[in-house]
């Protein structure tokens, strides 16, 4: 499996390319007979941004806005015998200037060795997705998320550190008479494109690069039997070290995310709300006397209103906040090489999904935003010249077979 994924690691225009013939080719109505427990899925979809101001996947802001975003996906598995599956994701993504990758999303063996009625518990090695609030194991599928973007506790700059573990995860679902509980923790060595994360700790590209070091993450949760409550608690601790480059002008420098989500939905009728909670410790040590020890506190939240007017139509709406440091939430203390809206971002979404048939997505949504917190440096290099106030409209067609 560790050949395998530095295989694809090193020659990801082959898996670019198998992901793109896959999606053309297979149809809906695809099997492998007569292997009847193998499974192959993939997913396709395509984004629209245009930014009254700023950049979001690639030059929004310009006169026919951009198409920078595409995500597709193929995956695979199956079962050798009763207790013991094999599965396998492969990815490529367009993200404006920040990315264009394929890569394996994840590549793991699934022992199960207790399964009952009630009882479900096992370990998966390889390559694992992290189990993070309510939307990070899925977040690169468009059928699997709130909205066209997710919400900014799932922080663009750092997504590669919290996709997947290349390591272990052990996991329990227990079914009791009020619902069923799962834990699930995961423990290895977690993403290692960090560019864009170096460049937000840093506000600029030095010459260094940052390294992982062994993490964990675990979550826990919660889901009636009716389906119409979930709740979770997730923790992440992620440690990193910073490499000095040739003329740097920073030493070896540590990192530390301690990263708590609070999470919750509940669904009334035809109407659910959902809500999430980030609370992250960020520790800044030993970068020498250019980078003074610090450790803010990032803070970040929304709240989410769905209605169904139909099986096919569902309309959304979503206020989102993000403070990188909580003790700085205006901006007004200084913040070096940066300016001040960049330390916090809010925003007000409206949304509207059409659901034609099982296969296929369209959405429309509407960004009011205050803030560029989160917005990328490869698509903005130049900060200073953004505006704080600004408006985004996406679109997005997705399909899935």
């Amino acid at each position: 499996m560790c050949v395998l994924l530095t295989f694809i690691n090193h020659r990801r225009w082959v898996l670019a390319a198998i992901i793109s013939s896959c999606l053309i080719g297979i149809s809906p109505a695809y099997s492998f007979e007569p292997l009847d427990d193998f499974q192959i899925h993939g997913f396709a979809s395509q984004g629209y941004f245009l930014t009254s101001a700023n950049n979001t996947y690639g030059e929004s802001s310009k006169q026919r806005g951009t198409l920078g975003l595409t995500e597709t996906g193929i995956n695979i598995s199956f079962t050798p015998v009763n207790n013991i599956r094999l599965a396998a994701q492969g990815v490529y993504r367009h993200a404006g200037e920040v990315s264009e990758e394929a890569r394996i999303d994840y590549a793991l063996l699934d022992w199960t060795f207790i399964n009952n009625q009630s009882l479900q518990m096992g370990l998966r090695l390889g390559r694992i997705k992290n189990p993070f609030g309510f939307y990070s194991e899925t977040r690169d599928i468009a059928f699997t998320r709130p909205s066209i973007t997710l919400p900014s506790i799932y922080y663009e700059r750092s997504r590669n550190l919290v996709l997947s573990t290349d390591g272990a995860q052990f996991y329990a679902d227990n079914a009791f008479a009020i619902g069923n509980v799962s834990f699930q923790f995961n423990f290895g060595e977690l993403g290692d494109d960090l560019k864009e994360l170096e460049i937000a700790i840093l506000t600029f590209d030095a010459p260094g690069h940052l390294e992982n070091k062994p993490s964990y993450l675990g979550k826990i949760g919660y889901e009636s039997t009716s389906g119409a409550t979930r709740l979770a608690f997730s923790y992440g601790n992620a440690d990193m070290e910073y490499k000095p480059g040739q003329g740097d002008f920073f030493d070896s420098g540590d990192v530390n995310f301690k990263q708590f989500i609070l999470s919750a939905q509940h669904r009334f009728g035809h109407i659910t709300l959902t809500g999430e909670y980030l609370r992250q410790e960020n520790i800044f040590e030993n970068f020498g006397p250019f980078y003074p020890d610090v450790s803010p506190t990032t803070e970040s939240y929304y709240l989410q209103g769905d209605y169904q007017f139909s099986s096919r139509i569902k309309g959304y709406a979503r206020y989102d906040a993000l403070f990188l440091d909580k003790n700085n939430r205006d901006g007004k203390k200084s913040i070096p090489n940066l300016p001040r809206s960049a330390a916090f971002a809010k925003s007000y979404m409206l949304g509207l999904q059409w659901v034609p048939s099982h296969q296929w997505q369209l959405q429309a949504e509407y960004h009011r935003v205050n803030g560029i917190a989160s917005l990328s440096f490869a698509d903005n290099p130049d900060l200073f010249a953004t505006k704080q106030h600004w408006n985004i409209f996406s679109l997005q067609l997705s399909y899935r077979f």
